[in-house]
């Protein structure tokens, strides 16, 4: 458990295991304690870096985000303070679309990619729930209680301050990764749950899978959410480490 300040917010962040660098960011309103027993199962074979993004989770609360890069920029801020020049990164909702650019912006240090739940760029109906989410949210409901694990007792402040920072056209904009697949050259594999949800359409896991190259899909069966890091945390370290040996086995041959 650490922190670091990045232009005087402090930004925490947790490391855990040994192996090949692997940067694990969460999803919406949400932070690293999301992930739950997969970060213990990942560290077995990884160093496994897990971030709060600026203003959620343990991180600093600052002010709704004019300049959606930050997010980004913070995170290899975090990389180059521990030395590394070459990741893996991995991200679920949100944090597909948060590690989507880092790939884009930075394919260079990026040794591969993978997406969980992705999200290409968000639907109107998906917008919808989104804001019913995050706007009409019982105090004493479950939804409140899990962001209180997430956030601590002022979640309030940080479910607010990512309600308005998604609402900003140029976060939209920056984060919807739809016109880029196509550049997106890095290694990746993109997973999904086999049921559909609004917020997390099946079907941008196949666009995903389909416009950018170099890339693997892994839909899981039987009923599975949207998130399979989340859902089937042992069926992930799986795919995640078959993935892992192919792209060896590619780069040694």
């Amino acid at each position: 458990m650490a922190t670091l300040a990045v232009d005087g917010v402090e930004i925490y962040y947790e490391e855990h295991g040994q192996g090949e660098p692997l940067l694990l960011v969460h999803g919406a309103a949400a932070s690293g304690r999301w992930f739950g027993d997969l970060i213990p199962q990942l560290a077995r074979s990884y160093r496994v870096i897990v971030p709060d993004l600026r203003g959620l989770g343990r991180s600093q609360r600052v002010a709704p985000l004019t300049r959606p890069q930050i997010w980004i920029q913070d995170l290899w801020r975090l990389l180059d303070e521990l030395g590394l020049d070459r990741v893996d990164l991995a991200g679920v909702s949100l944090g597909s679309r948060v590690v989507g650019r880092m790939a884009l912006d930075n394919p260079s240090r990026v040794r591969t990619l993978t997406v969980d739940a992705p999200i290409i760029g968000l639907s109107t109906s998906g917008n919808t729930s989104l804001n019913t989410v995050f706007t009409e949210v019982d105090p004493d409901g479950a939804q409140a209680r899990e962001w209180q694990s997430l956030h601590g007792d002022d979640w309030r402040t940080a479910v607010d301050f990512y309600a308005k920072t998604r609402i900003g056209p140029q976060f939209q904009e920056f984060f919807t990764l739809r016109p880029h697949l196509a550049d997106l050259a890095v290694p990746t594999l993109v997973c999904r749950g086999d049921l559909d949800d609004p917020i997390h359409p099946v079907d941008d896991a196949f666009i995903w899978h389909k416009q950018a190259p170099r890339t693997e899909l892994y839909i899981a069966p039987g009923l599975t959410q949207s998130s399979v890091m989340l859902e089937r945390s042992e069926r992930f370290v799986a795919e995640f480490a078959a993935f892992q040996a192919r792209y060896l086995a590619a780069t040694t041959a």
